[in-house]
């Protein structure tokens, strides 16, 4: 079953001249399905993750999240959608500055209006990503107190707290070694199994492989590849 529908997508900036870098974007992600879109820098991905996480909108096409069509929401709507089923993995941490990481993590599960029960399993949760993330001993660190790896590591723990339906993911392996880009492929193919759709863009031909379909952004248009 589709969490996420993309109809006839259009997105257009004006600068000086006129830059469309979606042009009829068709794309249907079903619950559980591993997406990688590949390009190089510049082409559009993270504009397309953007329109799909409702940060962004559309100048044209239709955009269906869970069955409901995203342009009939209301912007209170879009960002309890958000919350509730959208995980973000942004290229910059976009960590709250102010506060420790485990305060982070904190702060996303209470915005995604989870009860107490639910906010007991956050904090489980919590723990048991940021062991899998190696930062259990940071936990209580501050975001300018963290490497740049580590902060990408804390940027991943804080987008799957809530256990979103949907994970875009932002070139998440960037600033990280092959031990920890192999242990966020593992993360997120967990998700997968749980039911999570992941879309993640990167430039890395070598992550292809992680996926079951690639598509390829180039001139605006998406298009499906072989793996």
């Amino acid at each position: 079953m589709s969490i996420c529908i993309l109809k006839h997508i259009e997105k257009k900036y004006r600068n000086g001249e006129e830059i469309e870098p979606l042009i009829d974007i068709d794309l249907e992600v079903d619950r559980g399905e591993f997406i990688i879109i590949k390009g190089p820098s510049g082409t559009g991905k993270s504009t397309l993750l953007y329109v799909i996480g409702t940060l962004l909108q559309a100048d044209s096409g239709e955009l269906y999240i869970d069955g409901q069509n995203v342009s009939d929401l209301s912007d209170t709507e879009k960002t309890e959608l958000r919350a509730s089923k959208i995980g973000f993995m942004f290229q910059d941490s976009n960590l709250i500055q102010a506060l420790t990481l485990r305060e982070n993590l904190d702060f996303t599960v209470m915005i995604g209006n989870k009860i107490d029960k639910e906010h007991r399993e956050g904090a489980a949760r919590a723990n048991d990503f940021l062991d899998k993330l190696g930062l259990l001993d940071r936990a209580n660190y501050l975001p300018h107190q963290l490497s740049g790896g580590q902060r990408r590591r804390a940027m991943i723990a804080r987008a799957l707290i809530n256990s979103p339906e949907i994970i875009l993911a932002d070139e998440p392996t960037n600033d990280l070694d092959n031990k920890w880009s192999s242990e966020v492929m593992s993360i997120l193919h967990e998700e997968c199994s749980r039911g999570a759709a992941v879309i993640m863009v990167t430039h890395n031909d070598g992550l292809t492989g992680e996926a079951d379909k690639v598509y390829r952004l180039s001139d605006g248009r998406l298009e499906k590849v072989s793996i």
